[in-house]
């Protein structure tokens, strides 16, 4: 792990004391846990609009495909493809079988 110093804004210090002081954590981890939110918000939000796939949003989260999956699906991303896509999957699903 890196160290990084850095400057915030007094409301977003303000956010960070009041996690602190709710969750019972000292100011380092409150800072990592808000940053880890906001880089699963910020994949999250390139993947449902189609900018990443799911494979490259587990791999910049550092977590296996499912996790992401899950993760996004809790947040209310339910994925990026469309109806076209879905079926063009099945025939290439149904193709293999049939072979």
């Amino acid at each position: 792990m890196k160290a990084k110093a850095l400057r915030l804004p007094d409301n977003l210090l303000g956010a960070v004391k009041f996690a602190e002081r709710k969750e019972k954590l000292d100011e380092p981890a409150t800072i990592r846990k808000f940053l880890r939110l906001g880089a699963e918000k910020y994949v999250a939000d390139s993947y449902s609009r189609g900018e990443i796939s799911l494979r490259e949003a587990a791999k910049v989260l550092d977590i296996p495909p499912r996790e992401a999956m899950e993760l996004f699906w809790d947040m209310g991303v339910t994925g990026n493809l469309d109806a076209g896509d879905t079926l063009k999957a099945l025939s290439f699903v149904q193709k293999k079988l049939s072979k």
